[in-house]
C-alpha cells in the first residue's frame, strides 16, 4: 500500500467514525431508540395543542431520515475502505474507468465515475 492510499485510508476511516457519531447522536436526540410515547411523553401527557404533537412526529421522522442517510453515507464510506484494501480504489466498480481526480478530491467515497453514478441513481434511487 502506498503512502497517498494510507492517507486515503485514514481520511475515509476518519469519516465514517464522524458518520457514525452524527447517526448516534441524532438518535439519542430524536428518542429513535425508545417508544414513541417516551419520545414525545410530555405532549402526550400535557394539555399542548395537536399542532406540537404534529411537530415532534415531523421532527421524528425527519431525524430518523438524516440518521438514514448518515448511515448510507457511512456504508459508501465502508466500501470505498473496502476497494482500497483490494487496491479496487479510483476505478469504477461498474464501467472499470478511472475516476476522476477531481471527483475522489470532492467525495473520496466515490466507487463509480460521474456518468455510472448518475444511472444508478436514477434506477436505485427513486425505486426504493
Amino acid at each position: 500500500m502506498t503512502n497517498e492510499d494510507r492517507e486515503r485510508m485514514k481520511r475515509l476511516e476518519a469519516n465514517r467514525q464522524a458518520l457514525a457519531r452524527l447517526a448516534s447522536s441524532f438518535e439519542q436526540e430524536a428518542g429513535l431508540h425508545r417508544p414513541l410515547g417516551e419520545s414525545v411523553g410530555d405532549i402526550m401527557t400535557h394539555d399542548y395543542e395537536d399542532t406540537d404533537f404534529a411537530q415532534a412526529l415531523s421532527d421524528r421522522e425527519i431525524n430518523d431520515t438524516l440518521v438514514h442517510l448518515l448511515s448510507e453515507n457511512r456504508e459508501q464510506v465502508e466500501h470505498a475502505l473496502e476497494r482500497l484494501s483490494a487496491g479496487k480504489y479510483g476505478v469504477c466498480e461498474d464501467c472499470n474507468e478511472p475516476i476522476a481526480t477531481e471527483r475522489l478530491k470532492f467525495r473520496p467515497e466515490a466507487t463509480r465515475c460521474v456518468g455510472c453514478q448518475a444511472r444508478w441513481d436514477r434506477v436505485n434511487r427513486w425505486s426504493a
